[in-house]
């Protein structure tokens, strides 16, 4: 891990993985290019592309004005930064988390793993429920398959206790005949 990275700004929990940071390094490049186009032409007024909810939150956690071309380049070198040296996780669910699950995530991750954590999303449905972390070096099983795979002698033995009681015939109901 690059020790710039440490000390860099911080990322707010909606940026997740490498797709985001993409995002946001094309994003911030084609304002620079608009910018400098307006200014060789000598300051006449641009049309300045539509920049996106990620690019602001970026921008107002950090401080950092983007109308100036130092907090513009300083930006784009800490995504560059993030992208080559943050620490990376990729987890697999059943099913699409929901963006108010991910938040929740990437705010644990980011204050209890790394301020820069990026993840990847996947989605694997036969693990049923729990989810599947993968580091660069290390893999958790932390989904319900796993988990009933090791007990599946136990479940056998239940199932084979109730079976024979569940099968056994239950003697017929004998109706008395009335009496008139």
């Amino acid at each position: 891990m690059a020790p710039e990275i440490d000390s860099a700004p911080s990322l707010p929990v909606s940026i997740v993985g490498l797709v985001d940071i993409g995002r946001l390094i094309r994003e911030l490049e084609k304002l620079e290019q608009t910018l400098q186009a307006a200014q060789i032409r000598g300051g006449q007024a641009a049309q300045l592309p539509k920049l996106t909810g990620l690019l602001d939150q970026l921008a107002e956690a950090n401080g950092v004005n983007l109308a100036e071309e130092h907090g513009r380049s300083s930006l784009l070198d800490f995504l560059r930064l993030v992208r080559t040296s943050a620490p990376r996780i990729h987890l697999s669910f059943s099913a699409d988390p929901s963006p108010e699950f991910l938040d929740k995530l990437m705010g644990w991750l980011r204050t209890r793993v790394h301020p820069h954590v990026l993840v990847a999303v996947g989605l694997q449905p036969g693990i049923g429920a729990g989810c599947m972390l993968r580091t660069t070096n290390r893999f958790f099983d932390m989904s319900l398959k796993k988990s009933f795979s090791g007990s599946s002698d136990l479940l056998m033995k239940r199932l084979r206790e109730e079976l024979p009681s569940a099968t056994q015939e239950s003697p017929a109901p004998q109706v008395e005949a009335g009496v008139s």
